[in-house]
């Protein structure tokens, strides 16, 4: 399944996101591999990883007033709920639920990829932005509204 998002069609064409995606995708994958002794330890940091990259979308996605934030905010939100009682589970050594949601994760993530991220980056790219390193450099033109944005200000 990893290698589903080192395919270019899959490929969001951001580096940061595709690089993040990647990371997220590389601890899914060794995640649904590891031992159950191991998911209580190992789950919380499958968490922060994905609420790092979710507030990093959703804050870039708030910059630039992206019509579509509440139904991916909710999308992040439903996921991360399932995950915090998935690691609860798995702190009180039951298993059966960490090992559904681990086994759907990857479709999960590869549906969000296709049908919710992928639109976000064309709105992205048509507003002119291009993320390098977690930062936006925006174009002159966009109005001060916007001067909330993660990043700097091309001159």
């Amino acid at each position: 399944m990893e290698q589903i998002f080192s395919q270019p069609d899959i490929s969001l064409g951001i580096v940061e996101m595709d690089k993040a995606h990647k990371v997220l995708m590389r601890e899914i994958m060794s995640l649904m591999q590891a031992p159950n002794f191991e998911l209580a330890r190992r789950l919380p940091y499958l968490v922060e990883l994905l609420e790092t990259d979710f507030r990093i979308e959703e804050q870039l996605m708030e910059s630039m007033d992206y019509p579509e934030l509440r139904a991916h905010r909710e999308q992040h939100a439903s996921l991360l709920g399932v995950m915090h009682h998935t690691v609860t589970k798995a702190m009180n050594e039951d298993y059966l639920l960490p090992r559904e949601v681990l086994n759907t994760l990857p479709q999960w993530f590869l549906w969000h990829l296709v049908k919710m991220d992928a639109s976000f980056v064309k709105a992205l790219k048509a507003a002119g932005a291009m993320p390098v390193n977690h930062f936006v450099f925006k174009p002159k033109q966009w109005s001060e509204k916007h001067s909330h944005h993660i990043g700097h200000v091309r001159s």
